[in-house]
């Protein structure tokens, strides 16, 4: 009987646990931006190391652009401007975004966005937006495709409250948060 009482505790015990998690802050709300259109924009300004001038700052991050967006990293990815004057480029890149993989089953969506940099003033500048997924592309039904203001806003990510998570939701707004700021260090240790 004993046994069964402490098993009973500790069960409610793990459910309060739970049910207190706390969000971690790189996640919480206003962690997805979204600009006065209304569209998902990140947005990060990453200073060029003293030393540097804007041209070779430019040069070295759209050396790692072309590596990074290449087939390694993407499954697609085009440049579509490359202005060495105004040292800007924009490219459309897709990839995949693993949610969980074992043997027998895979959660994972392709995640496609436009990426843009800018070069002036000791500052590179990096946006991406219009970010869209394309969920479960291979099931019978063909799957479902969204966008990111659709889907990992904070009206959209959180429940009323904004004390937890959607499930489905919310998985997509870490990865898509995480896959920014992969972004962001890789510019910052192409610039040093």
């Amino acid at each position: 009987m004993k046994k069964y009482i402490l098993t009973a505790i500790a069960c409610m015990l793990a459910v309060v646990a739970y049910g207190k998690k706390t969000i971690d802050p790189q996640y919480g709300i206003g962690a997805v931006p979204v600009d006065a259109n209304g569209k998902v924009t990140f947005t990060q300004d990453i200073p060029v190391p003293s030393g540097m001038t804007d041209d070779q700052a430019y040069d070295a991050v759209l050396a790692w652009a072309k590596g990074y967006f290449s087939l390694g990293t993407s499954q697609k990815a085009k440049i579509l401007s490359e202005n060495s004057e105004s040292r800007s480029f924009t490219l459309t890149a897709e990839r995949m975004l693993i949610f969980k993989r074992t043997a027998f089953m895979s959660d994972e969506t392709v995640i496609g966005y436009s990426f843009s940099c800018a070069v002036r003033n000791g500052v590179c500048t990096t946006k991406i937006t219009d970010i869209r997924y394309r969920y479960e592309e291979k099931r019978e039904s063909g799957g479902s495709a969204f966008t990111a203001e659709e889907w990992i806003t904070d009206d959209e990510a959180f429940n009323r409250k904004k004390t937890k998570f959607y499930k489905m939701t919310g998985k997509f707004r870490i990865k898509t948060i995480d896959m920014v700021h992969q972004i962001g260090e890789k510019i910052q240790e192409a610039l040093n």
